[in-house]
């Protein structure tokens, strides 16, 4: 089921919680909300479930306007934060619950329905159970069962990992993407967790503020963020900035910070004599070199142990860099070391809009 939203504002008050969202989800994909608290994620989400009505806007489910219908007559299952199961009653029958609305549906089509949603999400050996006897993980696929059991044509998540720990989380992610590649139903991801959604997403919607700022899948958001915004929410480690200021140099474009002067390999296609920018740089694009090497002489600030690589904080003059190394990378706190910036691998934003120059 296609999803689009045209203009859509909410306000309370004279706050605008989202403002002008414009977003079209093809059928059967699957996109990720993403931004920091407050963004207006969640709004958005209760907007297309039916739990708010926008002050502004339109709600296209197919070919069909739905902003003015019910929630229940949307034809969409939904999965909370909160897992929200029933405690007196068994798996089966927290499944079984939404079906037990409706009079249409036999018992014995309902109990064949709670079995093939049970088996999708791999809990068939726990019907009898009740939600005290399950792991959070457990719980989690019961919810996720007990959506997919009306057949909806749209999924609705809103954080639905957030209360389960590291490991969980980890082996959650790839069922839910799993099973929604495996029912392929339309379904739409509420998370502040990047990881989650570019791990899981096959677009991603990054929201600051109400507003959309951009909209790409998890590849392309990365190499090429739209906005500094993006660019810093985007990647961990985040990316470093620098104020820096664009220069011609014997027919090629230099980055200037102080008295260093890093060659672009992509600088924009219009550059003046000078022109500020901010530079941005990944800390995997920051390669640590012998002392005297490189385009900077830098002091290593302190070192992260990860298993497989290293992040290295180092001091760059009065600005502090961070940067990834190798496991074997050995130098210690203090110690005199070379960096050098990728030249293929460097962004640029204009330092008063933060939009992207190149």
């Amino acid at each position: 089921m296609r999803v689009v939203l045209e203009h859509l504002t909410k306000k309370f008050g004279d706050v605008a919680a989202v403002n002008e969202l414009d977003l079209e989800m093809r059928a059967g994909e699957f996109v990720a909300l993403l931004g920091p608290s407050g963004c207006g994620k969640t709004t958005t989400l209760l907007m297309i479930a039916g739990i708010y009505r926008p002050t502004s806007g339109a709600i296209i489910f197919g070919d069909q306007r739905v902003d003015h219908l019910h929630p229940k007559d949307r034809g969409i299952g939904m999965v909370f934060q909160s897992y929200a199961l029933y405690p007196h009653m068994t798996v089966a029958e927290n499944i079984g619950f939404p079906l037990e609305l409706r009079s249409s549906v036999s018992k014995a089509e309902r109990d064949k329905r709670v079995r093939e949603a049970a088996a999708l999400v791999q809990v068939a050996e726990l019907l009898d159970r009740r939600p005290a006897q399950l792991s959070g993980g457990q719980q989690q696929r019961v919810a996720l069962a007990r959506a997919l059991v009306k057949r909806p044509d749209i999924l609705l998540l809103d954080e639905p990992l957030s209360n389960l720990d590291a490991r969980l989380r980890h082996e959650m992610r790839g069922e839910i993407k799993r099973l929604q590649k495996e029912v392929g139903i339309t379904s739409i991801f509420v998370t502040h967790d990047q990881l989650e959604a570019l791990t899981m997403a096959d677009r991603v919607a990054v929201m600051r503020d109400g507003r959309l700022q951009a909209y790409a899948t998890p590849a392309e958001l990365y190499a090429k963020p739209a906005n500094r915004f993006v660019a810093g929410f985007i990647g961990s480690p985040p990316m470093n900035f620098l104020d820096a200021e664009l220069a011609a140099r014997n027919g090629s474009v230099v980055a200037k910070i102080d008295n260093l002067e890093i060659p672009l390999a992509h600088p924009p296609a219009t550059t003046a004599d000078t022109r500020a920018a901010t530079l941005g740089v990944r800390p995997e694009h920051l390669a640590i070199l012998p002392p005297g090497q490189g385009d900077a002489n830098a002091e290593v600030y302190v070192v992260e142990p990860m298993g497989r690589e290293q992040i290295v904080d180092v001091q760059v003059g009065p600005r502090r860099l961070r940067a990834i190394a190798p496991p074997g990378f050995a130098a210690r706190i203090g110690e005199r070391v070379g960096l050098r910036f990728a030249p293929e691998q460097i962004h640029l934003f204009d330092p008063s809009s933060g939009d992207r120059i190149a």
